[in-house]
């Protein structure tokens, strides 16, 4: 099952699809800023992975699942956004 990565128009957040679900996610990861569109999504446990140096999240969540990232993503459930519209993630982890 594929994954698509899209960067938002502004750059900051990556919109995730996978599995049936979409995610808005924090462009950057956490620990060194790379950048998340060229990540691999894995289908089956709903987790993304840096590129830069390998630490992985839950998409759902943004919990760090692997380091050497300790903080958290952002993320937004884009699922429920009136229009298709990705909802803004927040720093808490939630849709506004």
């Amino acid at each position: 099952m594929n994954a698509e990565l899209r960067e938002t128009a502004d750059g900051r957040q990556v919109e995730v699809t996978v599995a049936g679900c979409r995610f808005l996610i924090d462009a950057a990861c956490p620990h060194r800023k790379g950048r998340l569109v060229h990540g691999y999504v894995n289908a089956r446990s709903l987790r993304i992975t840096c590129p830069l140096h390998h630490s992985s999240f839950e998409l759902a969540t943004g919990r760090p699942v692997t380091g050497p990232a300790t903080e958290p993503l952002a993320v937004g459930r884009c699922d429920d956004a009136p229009d298709g519209a990705p909802a803004p993630a927040t720093p808490e982890g939630e849709a506004r």
